[in-house]
């Protein structure tokens, strides 16, 4: 089985909709970006990744998207809701709007990774070391227009148990929020509609532009902002609509 294969999407699983909820420093705001990095990997408890570089005039931006859900919860690509629908994971959403807007293609119909050796900052020596990684080829130069946020939120330590906890500072960091295709603004939302004018960009501008989010928990477990949760929508087809 190939690496890509269980990211197919289903007709039973809703994908996104157009949401305003709630490396580099930015202020929130919609960037053109060019993905410099994009690579599959898998975390301790088996949940597949896609880690992308996006490149803006100035800066790099550095996002680990989470596709699936990790071995103990199925390593499926959605969540069942309260109503018992399935509803795409964030991340996975997320992935496959990236993939839709730049190459029209869903991320399991992309060609298999290839072995590359990037540089990655390894957390025992504290530095970039030489990594193979499986690298997704077909996304590499590949444009879109970003909606970033810029976000406050805690440092962690590990505790005694070897567990990482908020410590009670903070720091600012900068997050992928929406995903735009480059020629006309259009959200994956939007082309499923039928839509010809990328009216939702607008909407998210005027939610966040210019506005740090605050999503710091604390030690005492203070709530943060909502960052917004996936909501139904159409299945998203990659034939002809994304093209």
């Amino acid at each position: 089985m190939g690496v890509l294969d269980n990211l197919k999407t289903s007709d039973d699983i809703a994908t996104e909709k157009d949401s305003v909820g709630g490396g580099f420093l930015v202020d929130s705001g919609v960037y053109p970006v060019t993905i410099e990095v994009a690579y599959i990997t898998k975390s301790s408890g088996g949940a597949t990744c896609l880690n992308i570089h996006l490149k803006t005039k100035s800066a790099l931006l550095k996002q680990a998207i989470y596709v699936t859900s990790g071995d103990a919860k199925g390593g499926h690509t959605y969540y069942v809701d309260k109503e018992g629908n399935k509803q795409g994971l964030p991340g996975f959403n997320q992935a496959t709007a990236i993939s839709l807007l730049t190459v029209g293609k869903q991320l399991a119909e992309l060609n298999d990774p290839e072995e590359k050796v990037i540089n990655i900052y390894d957390y025992d020596a504290k530095k970039e070391l030489p990594t193979k990684v499986a690298m997704l080829s077909d996304l590499i130069g590949q444009e879109f227009n970003a909606g970033i946020l810029r976000k406050v939120v805690d440092k962690n330590i590990k505790n005694d148990a070897g567990e990482w906890v908020a410590g009670g500072d903070t720091r600012e960091e900068n997050e992928l929020d929406k995903v735009f295709r480059a020629r006309d603004n259009l959200t994956v939302a939007e082309i499923i509609a039928g839509e010809t004018v990328g009216a939702f960009r607008e909407t998210w501008e005027a939610k966040n532009t210019g506005v740090t989010k605050m999503a710091a928990k604390g030690v005492q477990g203070t709530s943060g902002v909502p960052m917004g949760t996936p909501t139904p929508g159409a299945p998203a087809e990659s034939s002809g609509l994304f093209k």
